[in-house]
């Protein structure tokens, strides 16, 4: 008769250590943002490196440097596969526009890192032929200019999306 009059449950934020994706047992890192950040600027100077001896025709050790860059991306994506994009999916409603930006984002990641690895499949043998050191660079940039509008894109609009969960205060 008055259910009108009945408290709607308010939101509320719960503490970091008790906190975990629903039907998960992903917790919510209050760090992870920043190593993730981190990550983003190692590869940037990794992808510098690779930049400067192959301007330089040290062919050779950026082969080096490719197996490290690869290393690094690898681990930087099961980081945002397993803590980012999973702890995302269950803590974001599913009606929202946000749901949708995650899932076309983890499926753009797909695309660039099946582009790295080839790149990196390609390039990271030795010795090159000619055909790899004429076409190094101009491959290069494209991966770069690719990483750097993703990685923008992460920082900007993925992010500022990970949150504690919100949970319902029945009190």
């Amino acid at each position: 008769m008055f259910s009108f009059f009945k408290r709607k449950p308010k939101k509320k934020r719960i503490a970091c250590g008790d906190t975990t994706a629903p039907n998960t047992t992903i917790s919510y890192d209050p760090d992870l943002v920043d190593l993730l950040k981190d990550d983003h600027q190692s590869l940037l100077m990794h992808y510098m490196r690779i930049e400067k001896k192959a301007k330089e025709q040290r062919f050779r050790e950026v082969c080096n440097e490719l197996a490290q860059f690869k290393s690094l991306f690898h681990q930087h994506i099961m980081l945002e596969n397993v803590k980012l994009y999973v702890y995302l999916n269950r803590t974001i409603s599913k009606d929202t526009d946000n749901c949708e930006t995650i899932k076309t984002m983890r499926r753009e990641m797909r695309h660039i890192g099946k582009a790295v690895n080839q790149f990196i499949d390609r390039y990271n043998i030795w010795p090159w032929n000619d055909a790899m050191e004429r076409d190094f660079m101009p491959d290069l940039q494209q991966i770069g200019s690719a990483l750097v509008e993703r990685i923008k894109t992460e920082e900007e609009h993925l992010y500022p999306l990970y949150n504690p969960p919100v949970q319902i205060d029945v009190s």
